[in-house]
């Protein structure tokens, strides 16, 4: 996202590859356990106690904990803030009960990958270790306290379900060109300047009431000088907070999904040239918002985003299908 757009743009996870087997993210949680709190921390696991369940499989605290020290032993943490260690516990449960997920339900179509794909991932994952913590094999399973066959199952699990959900997500070249065909008109990108007054301080804090009053009023007198025919640019550079206020507010072009929806919204009823006749609040601030241009983007510009967004759609709803298929239960 351009540094001017940084604002008002709506951060977008892409979820393609995310089970793959890589560093810090294998799955340690068939390790054995140890009774060790985490590196600099307070916090314990009990033993028994059932964080989630898929069907009639249960995913304990224990095995939380199995996961995330040895995430935090590759990733160098040594404090971590309460928050922090939340954070990272909702990460590595979402992925545990994912991964325990797709593979239920890749075994139970009898979809499995061969003995030497396998060894080739559990290989290849040691040299990496290796190379980048300098432990070799026997030295880190007796780190985390885990055999090889533990290990190797647990990475046989994930690039199970990895492959299985790439498989299931497969989406063709035709099928992107006709959903680019059917929906032409969602292609179209806008330009829009914008004027932006902060809700937020510099650690985005909300700003106490007085100061949020103070500044919708500000907001007002720039939307107002702006329909009466003053000069966007110039009100830009002079008033706004936003990092585009040098360029006279330009944000360039945008596609929808690229922005926050309130200022999507807004900005796509405009024809060229139009201001839009209220302040438009969002989470970081209040804006005034000018159409600028638009052009149609073609198949071969959108190509590629397109067929990336249609296979996450597909993983997305593979993956809601199973969770409830399977009485996927979050506990923690």
């Amino acid at each position: 996202m351009d540094k001017e757009k940084k604002h008002i743009s709506k951060k977008v996870w892409i979820i393609t590859g995310v089970l793959a087997v890589g560093i810090g993210i294998a799955g340690f949680y068939l390790g054995k356990e140890k009774g060790r709190d985490l590196p600099a921390t307070s916090r314990h696991y009990s033993e028994n106690k059932v964080i989630a369940t898929i069907g009639d499989t249960k995913i304990k605290e224990k095995e939380l904990k199995n996961v995330m020290e040895p995430l935090f032993y590759m990733n160098g943490k040594t404090k971590m803030t309460d928050e922090e260690i939340d954070y990272y516990e909702q990460n590595m449960i979402d992925h545990i009960v994912t991964t325990e997920t797709l593979y239920k339900d890749a075994v139970k179509n009898k979809f499995k990958l061969d003995k030497k794909t396998i060894d080739a991932q559990y290989s290849n994952y040691m040299a990496t270790i290796s190379k980048t913590f300098g432990l070799d094999e026997e030295a880190y399973l007796k780190q985390f306290g885990i055999t090889k066959d533990e290990m190797r199952k647990s990475i046989e699990k994930e690039a199970v379900a990895a492959k299985y959900i790439e498989e299931k997500s497969q989406v063709t070249d035709k099928q992107v060109e006709d959903y680019y065909n059917k929906n032409k008109k969602d292609f179209n990108q806008i330009s829009a300047s914008h004027i932006l007054i902060n809700n937020t301080d510099e650690n985005g804090k909300k700003l106490d009431d007085a100061k949020l009053k103070e500044n919708k009023k500000l907001a007002e007198d720039i939307l107002k000088q702006a329909l009466e025919g003053g000069d966007f640019a110039q009100l830009a550079k002079k008033y706004s907070e936003d990092g585009s206020a040098q360029s006279g507010g330009d944000l360039g072009y945008f596609g929808k999904g690229d922005m926050v929806a309130e200022f999507e919204k807004a900005a796509f009823t405009l024809n060229n040239g139009e201001i839009y006749p209220k302040i438009v609040e969002t989470q970081y601030g209040y804006h005034i918002i000018k159409k600028t241009g638009e052009k149609e983007m073609s198949f071969d510009d959108v190509k590629e985003n397109l067929k990336e967004q249609l296979v996450v759609e597909k993983q997305n709803s593979l993956i809601d299908k199973l969770t409830k298929e399977y009485k996927v239960d979050v506990k923690k």
